[in-house]
Formats: C-alpha cells, structure tokens, sequence
C-alpha cells in the first residue's frame, strides 16, 4: 500500500470525488481493504477523524460539511495521514491522542495504546479506594507499569484524596506520563518512578495497581501489525508463557504493601486469571477476612483479578 503506483492512485481517486462525504466514503473502503478495521462503520470513523485532522476541524464538522467540496490543502494533507494510516500505524500514534475513562491523552510512539477493556481496573480500583477505611484521609496507591499514565490519571481525577506513584521501566513511556499528568495538573498528586516494577518505591503501598504484559512470546507475530510493529515490545511481551512478569512482581510485593488493609489489583489476558491468582497468592499474606473477587472486562472476558486484605 506504499508504492508510489498505488499513492498515486488514491490521490487521483480522492481528487476526483465531488464532496467531503464521498472522500470519506471512498477513503473508508480502503481502510476495510488494507484491513486497518472491522467494519464500515469503524472505517468511517477513522476516516472522518482523520480528515478533520488534516482539516483542523472537528469530526461533527466533517459530517456537518459533507456536501462541500474538500479544499485542495485539507486533501493534500489527508492523503499523507491515511496512507500511514494504510500502513497500519495505529490511529492514536497518528492524532496524537486517545481517549481513556472519558479523559484525553496525549499518545504516541514508546506508550502502549490505553485499551477500552483497561476501563474495568479503574472501576475496580475506585471502588477500593472509596471503601479503604483511610478514603477520607490518605491512601497510596501504586501503577505498576503505568505507560502513558492513563490508569494512575484516572483514578487520580476521580480519588483526589490518593497519592499515586506511578512506575514503569520505559523512559518513553514516562516521557508521555509526564506530558499527561502536567496535562491534567496532577503533578502534586502523581509521582513518576523509574524502575523495575515496585523496585523504586521507598514507602509501603494500601493499593497496588498493576496492568503488565500478557502476551506469550510466540503468539506476539500473530497479533495486528498495529501492534507487531508499532507498539512497544516492552509493553506486550510477557515471557514464554505470558505470565512472567507478574512471578517477578509477585515475589516484591511482600515489601511494599501496607501491613493491613492491603488490596491487589491486576489485569490479566484471557485465560489467565486463576494462574495469576496462583502466583500471587504463593507470596502474598491472607487470613480469613481476604477477599478474591474476579471482574469482567465489556466483552465479558475475565479480566481483571482483586485480592483485598482487610
């Protein structure tokens, strides 16, 4: 979809339509065929997005001008966007954005993509949070593996009482964590570290938040190219089995949670959830009161697993 022949082509196609709506329609259709999305509905809006890009315009906008004619600079600089597009360079490395738990983010290569079944661990660790008996005083929260910053931003606008240290290895993740939470103005409320998991901490943690790589290594060719060849490695591979990094976070969480009133919280890849309840539960403390509850993503997948010590 690179070659000059095939450029030119779609230039000359999407010169030659009359109006914003047909762009866009004709623009969809090759982002079915390059196999960039589902269905012509995911294509359109990917479209509409891209072009109201190109044209500083916001997407309601493109639909609301549909009828009119595009200008020749707006299409000049929206070929140039769909065909990144069209060589599968994901949506939110080419906007610069993405939404997540109804808060925009900046976004873009050395972050994974914050993902909508990531929602249900913000959901889950609010509710913690809101119930923890030190709510209405000061509880530490700890995300682990942090990316972008969207989890540990979430739950930061929406429990103002929590201090969150967000951690992760990559410094290009915390590079965009960094242009996140000065974003929102969090700075006071979220402290970045640099590390290995919960290695960087110096403080005992009430909540810890974790969100680590899943993926077996040898599934990894058989994921999107979006993802293969755009989205860090760091952030997806989780060792031979997919579990290996939450063996390693499991063996350090013993120093760095809170004494009582403790409570894990981790995303897991499908399949996953009892092995990973396994492996926490070899190094974690519990006693009768200890609660295991296990949380279903939108899609009804098993997704998020919470161990709380109360």
């Amino acid at each position: 979809m690179k070659s000059c022949h095939n450029r030119c082509l779609r230039i000359l196609t999407l010169s030659t339509v009359k109006n914003i709506r047909n762009t866009i329609h004709d623009s969809a259709k090759m982002l079915i065929d390059a196999y960039c999305a589902d269905n012509i509905d995911d294509a359109r809006l990917e479209a509409e997005l891209l072009y109201g890009y190109a044209a500083g315009i916001e997407r309601v906008k493109v639909i609301a001008n549909g009828l009119d004619n595009p200008k020749n600079k707006d299409l000049e600089q929206f070929e140039l966007l769909l065909d990144r597009r069209l060589s599968h360079e994901p949506l939110a490395y080419i906007l610069g954005h993405k939404e997540f738990y109804n808060i925009d983010l900046l976004i873009g290569p050395g972050a994974l993509i914050p993902r909508p079944e990531t929602e249900t661990i913000v959901e889950i660790a609010l509710k913690t949070i809101y119930e923890h008996p030190q709510f209405n005083q000061e509880v530490t929260i700890a995300d682990v593996g942090t990316g972008s910053g969207a989890i540990a931003i979430a739950i930061g606008m929406h429990a103002p009482h929590a201090t969150i240290f967000a951690i992760d290895k990559s410094d290009e993740a915390l590079i965009w964590a960094k242009k996140n939470i000065d974003k929102h103005k969090l700075q006071k409320q979220i402290t970045l570290l640099h590390g290995d998991l919960l290695q960087p901490l110096d403080t005992t943690i009430d909540i810890v938040i974790a969100n680590l790589p899943y993926i077996p290594t040898d599934e990894l060719q058989s994921l999107p190219n979006e993802i293969v060849k755009h989205e860090p490695d760091l952030a997806v591979n989780g060792g031979e089995d997919g579990l290996e990094l939450y063996r390693h976070f499991s063996k350090q969480l013993p120093q760095h949670l809170s004494k009582k009133n403790n409570s894990v919280i981790v995303e897991v890849g499908a399949g996953q959830i009892i092995f990973v309840q396994e492996i926490l539960l070899e190094n974690m403390s519990t006693h009768e009161n200890t609660q295991i509850q296990i949380h279903r993503d939108l899609r009804q997948v098993r997704r998020v697993l919470e161990i709380r010590n109360n």
